[in-house]
């Protein structure tokens, strides 16, 4: 398979030739390995490129269709902050510029870890339009033959055969054979893309339950819940406040100490389902749009669907208007039907109410979606259900 042969709508006309080059060129002579900093030419490669400009396809969201929630959602708050500047640690660039570009990045840090601190005290969800909008990772990261010359082709990877995580089953192979199935989505993703175009003016009334699949002929494979690859660390920085435990400036963010960063990529309608984490959760899109829907750890409705089933199942014993102490608490049907403990049985797009009627009780959930350089704050036991719109990559880091 063509290495070069990747969807346009994906990524900019020469940037493959120029990252094949120059790495293979100069891939030993600056400290970042794929784009040198003693290369004249290559000075700061993505202080021109990596702010993606306004009119690019990738700033809006694909008009495939969403499966909708069934029922009400509400916007997760947001609040902006400055984008993170290019890392200093690229830069060809003298000492002085260095350390006035340090001093900046430790300005936006704890702009950021400020705007966090009251959701973080709250225990509730935020979301940073664009906080990472100037990363090397929204511009570099859309491009496979970036993929295929930043990390180790035999690098071994677990993939999960089937749209969400708990409803297929887990394969190995290496990271150059995901990369070849990845092409092949891709224009599979671009050719639907540009037949809607076609035919829909952008109306919301192409957001239909029967066509999530939107033609697909194979199988959908998700590279899930693996360890970012150490050659990519630095093409998306970590918030301070996520691994910096000894800093005054950070300690109302927990105890700095980075549990895992994990990298999600995958074809359009992957889906992560309903489940919560026992640690909080920094989720950064930096290729593609998802959809997260949010429900908080415990509570119901006060008026909640379904009353009438779940009275008869009870016996006309339960007052359901009333709301339920957490100890009850059955509308995540988590453990049920083989799923893990922390993951509901229950598809939250096309639940069944006679199979599981308690979900009828479910709160409202925050609901946004994520696009390039978007990033939200998913505290710890918050339940939630991740759907990638189209391809995409994500990265979450979990700390305490």
């Amino acid at each position: 398979m063509n290495a070069g042969v990747i969807i346009s709508f994906y990524q900019p006309t020469g940037l493959v030739n120029a990252i094949t080059n120059k790495c293979t060129k100069h891939a030993s002579l600056g400290p970042h390995r794929y784009y040198p900093a003693k290369s004249c030419s290559w000075r700061r490669f993505s202080e021109k490129y990596s702010t993606l400009p306004p009119d690019h396809p990738s700033n809006t969201p694909p008009k495939f269709p969403i499966p909708y929630y069934p029922g009400k959602t509400k916007d997760i708050p947001t609040v902006s902050a400055h984008p993170f500047p290019p890392s200093y640690a690229t830069l060809n660039a003298n000492q002085h510029e260095i350390t006035q570009r340090k001093r900046q990045e430790a300005q936006h840090q704890l702009e950021i870890a400020n705007a966090l601190k009251p959701s973080y005290a709250s225990q509730t969800p935020l979301h940073f339009p664009r906080l990472f909008s100037h990363s090397d990772a929204i511009y570099f990261w859309r491009s496979l033959d970036y993929w295929r010359v930043a990390v180790d082709q035999n690098i071994p990877v677990d993939v999960e055969i089937g749209k969400s995580y708990n409803s297929g089953k887990r394969v190995g192979m290496t990271f150059g054979e995901y990369l070849n199935y990845l092409e092949v989505c891709i224009g599979e993703e671009e050719r639907e893309y540009r037949k809607i175009q076609n035919i829909i003016d952008g109306n919301s009334v192409i957001q239909t339950q029967q066509s999530s699949q939107y033609g697909r002929r194979h199988e959908i494979a998700y590279l899930a819940q693996n360890e970012l690859f150490a050659q990519v660390q630095h093409d998306v920085p970590l918030p301070y406040f996520c691994h910096h435990s000894n800093d005054p400036g950070f300690k109302d963010l927990g105890e700095g100490k980075i549990y895992h960063t994990m990298i999600w990529m995958g074809p359009g309608n992957t889906i992560s389902p309903l489940h919560y984490d026992p640690l909080d959760n920094l989720l950064i899109q930096t290729v593609g749009w998802k959809r997260v829907l949010l429900f908080p750890p415990n509570g119901y409705d006060n008026q909640p669907r379904g009353g009438d089933a779940i009275r008869q199942r009870d016996g006309g014993n339960r007052d359901v208007s009333e709301k339920i102490p957490f100890e009850g608490a059955l509308w995540q049907y988590a453990g049920v039907d083989g799923n893990q403990y922390n993951t509901s049985a229950v598809d939250i797009e096309q639940p069944d109410f006679k199979k599981y009627p308690d979900f009828a009780l479910a709160p409202t959930p925050y609901e946004c979606l994520l696009g390039p350089g978007d990033a939200v704050f998913i505290p710890k036991k918050w339940w939630h259900h991740v759907r990638s719109l189209e391809f995409s990559v994500s990265v979450n880091a979990w700390w305490r």
